[in-house]
């Protein structure tokens, strides 16, 4: 006992800053090293607050300041393979569940290759959502990548990785807590896999990633005595900011889906001074209804019809389509230089003191919109007919969840590894029928970030 409570007050009173552990935005400044037993264990936490104003052209945002972030993060290793991490998080007032997981890796002689289970990030989800928010060189990661990236999963996967490739795939559940109203927890298959040369002065990597997930839960439709699974799935952004997380302007909901395919391409490249990277996704949403069953249901009254193919034809589905890029560059005036994760295969943030410039182009398309269809502002519809026809469905199958083309620019200081600040302005341009008023948004944010 009295050599523990030696090792732990030796620990923290030196404050040791040999250790590298994975997650943390830099190396954890807490670490307790018990060599006998082959333990290491980190301790750090993270804290951002930020500041707003918004100017709208129609629907006023709300302008202010909030704790945006605020977590601790722990991780223990065991001998030389085995990591856990912890992280939980506390911003806007709400507890919630982060990265936890378990990993076992080994390095060989071509490869070092690492499973890994538990609740993370899904590999494929893009580029931008594999990087730590606390290492991000924005305030907010691209809007497109929060709208069609997917995030955090409960899975397991397997990665291999060398100075030139890297190989990141795995499966999925589709709730982390099986917490669905019916049908049952779906399951998604993804990957991310990149060619690479990180040996020299100048690193770069290009790479692909795809995803599958087969949708399982939903709500029940009694219709009857019969019930129907209608399973629906969402996804939105807010305006690249947390001070205000309105998802309204750029948001959908598909009805009746069933499966979603996400396939992307990625590149980056950085030197000492200078980054750039670029991502592109493509989102596909398959339909699938037991029409016959709800037809069945609707005979008895005056919605009535006495064809079914009349009854789908005024209650079409389709398949949807969506898709979003970005482009972001950043020039270090001074500091350390740009840093590359091999085991990540991300940019890594500034480590020590630093300034530098950045600039970033997103556009995200949730507008699926079918041609010859007419939208109704009023009634906030669409029609298939090219007028006002209700009985018994609009049958249209356009999806109206908005195009936004968003420029940022920014300035970036960190006063050491620890301490930051960060200012971005930003202007929105939104294309969507159903707030035809709201064109024009433009933001200036600020945040003070300390990390250990």
């Amino acid at each position: 006992m009295k050599s523990y409570k030696y090792i732990l007050m030796s620990a923290l009173a030196a404050f040791s800053l040999s250790a590298t552990a994975q997650d943390f935005d830099s190396d954890p400044t807490l670490n307790i090293d018990n060599k006998e037993k082959q333990v290491k264990f980190t301790v750090g936490a993270r804290f951002m607050a930020d500041a707003a104003y918004y100017h709208t052209s129609f629907t006023p945002l709300q302008s202010g300041a909030a704790i945006t972030d605020a977590r601790i993060r722990t991780s223990m290793s065991y001998g030389e393979n085995w990591y856990f991490y912890a992280d939980f998080g506390f911003g806007n007032g709400k507890f919630s569940q982060k990265n936890i997981y378990l990993q076992y890796s080994t390095k060989g002689d071509d490869f070092t290759h690492a499973i890994k289970a538990g609740y993370y990030n899904d590999p494929a989800g893009s580029m931008a959502r594999q990087t730590s928010l606390g290492s991000y060189h924005f305030i907010s990661r691209a809007g497109m990548s929060n709208a069609i990236g997917a995030g955090r999963a409960l899975g397991v996967t397997y990665k291999a990785y060398n100075d030139n490739l890297f190989l990141y795939q795995g499966i999925f559940t589709e709730n982390q807590y099986n917490k669905i109203d019916a049908g049952f927890n779906g399951l998604t298959v993804a990957g991310r896999w990149l060619y690479r040369d990180i040996t020299g002065n100048d690193k770069w990597h290009v790479g692909a990633s795809a995803r599958f997930a087969h949708l399982g839960g939903g709500e029940t439709m009694v219709t009857k005595g019969s019930s129907v699974l209608k399973k629906t799935f969402s996804m939105g952004q807010t305006l690249e900011t947390f001070v205000d997380e309105d998802e309204q302007f750029v948001g959908c909901e598909l009805p009746w889906a069933n499966n979603v395919i996400d396939l992307g391409a990625e590149a980056l490249y950085l030197n000492n001074k200078f980054f750039a990277r670029a991502e592109y996704k493509h989102r596909i949403v398959t339909k699938e209804r037991d029409s016959y069953k709800i037809y069945i249901a609707q005979q008895d009254n005056i919605d009535g019809w006495g064809d079914i193919e009349l009854w789908e034809n005024a209650n079409k589905i389709k398949t949807n389509h969506f898709n979003g890029a970005y482009v972001e560059a950043g020039y270090q005036i001074f500091g350390g230089g740009y840093k590359y994760d091999k085991h990540d295969a991300v940019l890594k943030g500034n480590d020590g003191k630093a300034l530098e410039v950045v600039a970033r182009f997103n556009y995200t398309a949730l507008n699926n919109l079918t041609e010859g269809e007419y939208f109704n502002a009023g009634r906030g519809n669409y029609y298939a007919a090219g007028w006002m026809e209700d009985w018994p469905g609009t049958g249209a199958t356009s999806v109206g969840g908005g195009d936004i083309y968003s420029t940022t620019v920014g300035v970036n200081y960190s006063f050491n590894k620890y301490a930051q600040v960060m200012l971005n302005y930003t202007w929105h341009n939104l294309k969507k029928d159903f707030l035809p008023y709201d064109k024009n948004f433009h933001q200036v944010q600020a945040r003070v970030q300390f990390t250990f």
